[in-house]
């Protein structure tokens, strides 16, 4: 039952729903990947986005029966997969602590210090624009999906999506090139 078998994903799911642990396990193997890519991207660290896949799956797996076909499996999957790193984003204040699961045993400080501000001007200017340029967004340019299947996913036509993308990326590149400075930060001693 792989993904060549021709079994399609709306077919496993399906199976899963009248009683086969299997087929969901299955969908899991096939998309699980891509969620973690796409979980990487949105927050930079690796143990942030092994806890997004993790969490994207389980909704998947409670919400299965709310899954109605307007949009591919995997783009459902996806939006899934967006909400938990937003909610991870959340959970963990809006830019989370720069140094938390960095690791002591990197080679170099400025390596890693580098790493954290990238991570941090791009959450920070992800953050500062309209939620519906920023979806837009990380589904097509993060996550690689395709302007037909955000359209349906986001009930907008092709047009309106296109849009969104154009000007989130505008609002993005504006962002990162003047970037506003976070709070300050406390005087630690």
């Amino acid at each position: 039952m792989s993904e060549d078998s021709g079994v399609r994903d709306e077919e496993l799911l399906q199976r899963y729903l009248d009683g086969s642990e299997q087929a969901f396990g299955e969908l899991v193997a096939r998309h699980e990947d891509r969620i973690f890519g796409l979980a990487l991207r949105m927050l930079g660290e690796r143990a942030d986005a092994l806890d997004a896949t993790q969490e994207a799956f389980i909704s998947a797996f409670r919400q299965a029966r709310s899954f109605r076909g307007d949009s591919s499996f995997g783009t459902w999957l996806y939006r899934i997969a967006i909400n938990a790193c937003k909610d991870l984003i959340r959970k963990r204040g809006r830019w989370g602590d720069p140094t938390e699961d960095v690791g002591v045993e990197v080679a170099s400080t400025d390596n890693v210090e580098e790493s954290v501000t990238r991570r941090l001007d791009l959450a920070q200017a992800l953050a500062g624009i309209p939620e519906e340029f920023r979806d837009a967004v990380v589904m097509h340019d993060l996550g690689g999906v395709a302007y037909e299947e955000i359209a349906r996913t986001t009930r907008t036509n092709i047009g309106t999506v296109k849009s969104r993308i154009s000007r989130g990326r505008k609002r993005l590149a504006e962002s990162l090139e003047h970037p506003t400075p976070p709070a300050a930060s406390k005087d630690v001693r």
